[in-house]
């Protein structure tokens, strides 16, 4: 039997797509700063400058002058790896932001602003505290002068953050 995917829930479709769409988009694009392709793009091109320089006999295999010096504590440079880590973790943070912003505005149309992250911030630790109430603290928490949160949204909610977004 064949099944059909269910369009009832477009914010469920969101949260899986959204952090692989951000690291498609992560590993995309360039700021220009290409510092080694400005170089090459600047360099004049010449035939001297692609010859070889002779080896000189005197020098062993060991000290060639193209092996590369052992770095020093002052010379060592940020470990590229921690930095491309450091990139995909922003961006699943990033995405992680994007869905609960639609997950919120699917929950109730006036949720999902920036301000909102702060509060499922928030809501997060209390969730981690096992505070008492925490449905009414929810509610409480996002609702705005303007709009009143029920109770039943804020089961919602923590639902939501506990299940998708707390950490």
């Amino acid at each position: 039997m064949r099944q059909m995917l269910s369009t009832r829930r477009p914010g469920v479709l969101v949260a899986l797509l959204t952090p692989g769409v951000a690291l498609l988009m992560a590993g995309c694009g360039s700021d220009g700063t290409d510092k080694a392709a400005q170089d090459r793009s600047s360099a004049p091109r010449t035939s001297a400058t692609a010859a070889a320089p002779s080896p000189d006999p005197d020098v062993t295999p060991d000290e060639s002058p193209s092996a590369s010096p052992r770095p020093t504590d002052d010379t060592l440079s940020a470990d590229p790896a921690t930095d491309a880590s450091a990139q995909v973790d922003e961006a699943f943070r990033a995405a992680g932001v994007v869905a609960l912003q639609g997950n919120l505005r699917y929950i109730d149309p006036a949720l999902g602003t920036p301000e909102d992250i702060d509060k499922a911030d928030a809501q997060c630790t209390d969730l981690q505290r096992n505070v008492a109430n925490p449905d009414q603290v929810a509610a409480r928490r996002f609702s705005t002068g303007n709009h009143k949160v029920s109770t039943a949204d804020g089961k919602r909610i923590n639902t939501l953050l506990s299940n998708t977004y707390c950490g």
